[in-house]
């Protein structure tokens, strides 16, 4: 019998994969379910901007976060010219972008080493946000409630844009020394 080789492809639009992106993140970040299905559906309705998934210490302050922001305004240009993005990007693995993965996998291995509390914020898009009964509706929707814990110490910051979607950031932060 001859050994057979099966090739796996893919294409999506751009918007698909950003919001793949979120939802690898917010999976490392351990969220599971309902949180994660609302904010990828807010992501494709253009209504998120960015979501932080943080670490508390046992005082309830954040020592780590990882923040995943888009430019819609950006990836409505990109859009006009790239629509769709293809498997076989280089270090892509599946759907995921390389940067979500190793930035994820820092956050939860951290978290997993200092046994931190993890939650979540997130930040609706501007225009949400100037009207008040729009704005209510949307953090009701994404579940956002509460306020974000304060820093430790003030927090060293790295970012980076995803190699092939331009309109994402992604941040890493860690409490000061």
């Amino acid at each position: 019998m001859t050994p057979r080789t099966y090739t796996y492809t893919w294409t999506q639009t751009r918007l698909e994969t950003i919001q793949d992106q979120f939802r690898y993140l917010m999976t490392y970040a351990g969220f599971k379910g309902n949180n994660i299905d609302r904010l990828v559906d807010g992501v494709g309705k253009r209504a998120v901007a960015a979501v932080g998934a943080y670490g508390c210490d046992s005082s309830g302050l954040r020592v780590i976060e990882v923040e995943l922001r888009v430019d819609w305004a950006r990836n409505a240009e990109l859009t006009l010219t790239i629509p769709n993005i293809s498997s076989g990007l280089s270090g892509w693995e599946d759907k995921q972008a390389p940067e979500i993965k190793v930035a994820g996998r820092r956050f939860a291995e951290t978290v997993k080493e200092m046994r931190l509390k993890t939650g979540f914020w997130v930040e609706i898009v501007r225009e949400l946000r100037a009207e008040p009964a729009n704005h209510a509706e949307w953090k009701q929707k994404l579940n956002v409630i509460g306020t974000t814990p304060a820093w430790k110490s003030p927090p060293q910051e790295r970012d980076e844009s995803l190699l092939d979607l331009d309109e994402t950031r992604i941040y890493i932060r860690r409490a000061g020394d």
